[in-house]
């Protein structure tokens, strides 16, 4: 347990943090990649080109920018396996009443 000073400043370095843009993340990661990751942030975290390269090809590599809505999503040829776990809500037993 952290003492109130401790807390306090926790608090204040978070909200300057938030103030500039950051938000905290936490990953769990192979012990292997945790160099990788560390530099990545920190590359990211910066303004300059460099770290406009990273992002730039990031998002090339991760994304999927020819997808833009729903439907290009589902109507996509990604395996069944990608959407498991999504839909496993029960449906609603009958119909719900409905004033109009």
């Amino acid at each position: 347990m952290a003492s109130k000073s401790q807390r306090k400043a926790t608090r204040t370095h978070r909200r300057r943090a938030a103030a500039r843009g950051f938000v905290r993340v936490e990953v769990q990661a192979p012990r292997q990649d945790v160099g990788l990751i560390r530099a990545l942030a920190e590359t990211l975290r910066g303004k300059d080109k460099k770290a406009e390269e990273a992002r730039s090809t990031l998002n090339k590599v991760l994304t999927h920018p020819e997808m833009t809505t729903a439907f290009d999503v589902f109507g996509s040829e990604l395996p069944d396996e990608f959407f498991a776990g999504v839909f496993d809500e029960p449906r609603q037993r009958g119909w719900r009443k409905v004033d109009l």
